[in-house]
């Protein structure tokens, strides 16, 4: 007679999720920012504390890209108003992952895009581990 199998169930795995997560209110961004990451929430503190900043937004925007033969949506973390009339569209990342063959499509894509909409008074920019690092440091001084 063979053995009797019993049911086996998977267990699900609870993740452990090293990453700051939240919801911030800024006088400056006109909608709650969820942010999924400690350099996120940094940087909305950093726009709200400078006083060149008019207002910014958070994943307000899409903009398709291709990657490996397949359509997908990228939405930048920052859109950023400054007094002055100029606006860059920002992407927090680590200075690591900027070679990633994924993060340079969505950076070619956000371009493209830029262009084709003949958004000249706009700038597509990364902010890394330094520039994060920067922003850490102003707050803290004027604490």
């Amino acid at each position: 007679m063979p053995p009797i199998k019993k049911p086996t169930t998977k267990r699900k795995r609870k993740r452990k999720s090293h990453y700051k997560t939240g919801i911030h209110h800024s006088p400056k961004c006109p909608t709650p920012i969820k942010y999924r990451s400690g350099w996120e929430y940094t940087v909305a503190l950093y726009l709200d504390q400078n006083p060149d900043v008019l207002s910014y937004e958070y994943e307000s925007i899409n903009i398709r890209y291709a990657i490996a033969g397949r359509y997908r949506t990228y939405t930048p973390d920052f859109i950023v108003l400054y007094k002055t009339g100029k606006k860059v569209i920002v992407e927090v990342k680590r200075a690591d992952k900027l070679t990633d063959r994924k993060v340079i499509a969505k950076a070619t894509a956000t371009r493209k895009w830029l262009k084709e909409n003949k958004l000249k008074d706009y700038d597509y920019q990364f902010w890394s581990d330094a520039v994060i690092e920067g922003f850490t440091r102003l707050l803290e001084a004027k604490k």
